[in-house]
């Protein structure tokens, strides 16, 4: 039901997209004043927001291992609007890698055996900053990277894959802290949670990932990008999880093979994915990457 919720604003995010003028990386007061001043856009935050919240109670309820399978598994959701309602089409390799990442999160979610562990555990600031720091750092390098590449004479834009990912890496940092929250919450009550660096992380660094999703949008097929967003941050939550959360590993040697299985595969299908789109100039402006009669208006001089 969260996740249902939360791609229905991805496509309110894709349509908003088409209304906006030309987003760079580059120009972040310009990028934050396009996108949280449209009312369409923001529409869709108000979405999104409906689903973390009830994403939230979700992960009191279930550990990582388990809900990250049912969060991937409403992919389906998104790529049926994309081909429906967008035209958007995937090439054989582009569903290879697609299915690759539901076989990844299936092994990952198998991995956990016919045990639901929960704990109330939640790491401290330092542990923190060490999974946000570096995820911020390589989220910069895709937003402010992409732009390099999009624009100039030799322009070359990257793939809704980039983007997904250096999103991905930022929303999976935000649902980690939601995490945080939801169990501090549930322990010791709305103080204790206001009173910890995760609410503001989850919300600094979600603010910042919606902005950068926004280009993704712009320039690449939501079926892409939503695609590669999931499965980045789904892993990075099973990845991190043990580490914030002290959710336990698999004992089981079959079960930890799964597991280990499961990142492997899905690093297997992000490094399989096409790296860039086509190529598409008019007039010597860049034309961003949509499907027809979804063009967005062209940057002011």
């Amino acid at each position: 039901m969260a996740t249902i919720i939360y791609y229905l604003g991805f496509i309110v995010f894709r349509v908003s997209a088409t209304r906006m003028p030309v987003l760079r990386g580059t120009r972040p007061l310009q990028l934050v004043r396009y996108t949280y001043t449209n009312w369409l856009w923001l529409t869709g935050v108000v979405i999104v927001l409906s689903g973390v919240v009830i994403q939230a109670e979700a992960l009191t309820m279930l550990p990582l291992s388990l809900a990250i399978p049912i969060f991937v598994a409403s992919l389906a959701f998104i790529l049926f609007y994309a081909g429906v309602f967008f035209r958007e089409r995937l090439t054989a390799r582009e569903w290879l890698s697609t299915g690759l990442f539901g076989l990844a999160t299936t092994f990952i979610g198998i991995s956990n055996g016919d045990r639901q562990v929960m704990t109330d555990y939640v790491a401290g600031p330092v542990m923190l900053a060490a999974v946000v720091i570096p995820g911020v750092v390589i989220t910069v390098v895709v937003l402010v990277g992409g732009d390099v590449r999009a624009f100039g004479r030799h322009a070359r834009p990257l793939a809704g894959v980039a983007y997904g990912f250096g999103t991905g890496v930022s929303l999976g940092i935000s649902e980690l802290s939601i995490k945080g929250v939801a169990t501090i919450y549930s322990n010791d009550g709305f103080a204790a949670a206001a009173h910890s660096p995760y609410p503001y992380v989850a919300i600094g660094i979600a603010v910042f990932g919606l902005a950068q999703l926004q280009i993704g949008l712009q320039r690449c097929r939501i079926s892409i990008v939503a695609t590669v967003l999931t499965v980045a941050a789904k892993t990075e939550l099973a990845v991190f999880g043990p580490l914030l959360f002290k959710e336990p590993w698999p004992t089981d040697r079959l079960m930890l093979v799964l597991r280990l299985g499961g990142f492997g595969l899905a690093l297997l299908a992000l490094v399989m994915f096409p790296r860039h789109e086509t190529a598409q100039e008019t007039s010597g402006a860049p034309l961003l990457h949509l499907q027809p009669g979804l063009t967005p208006r062209r940057e002011r001089a």
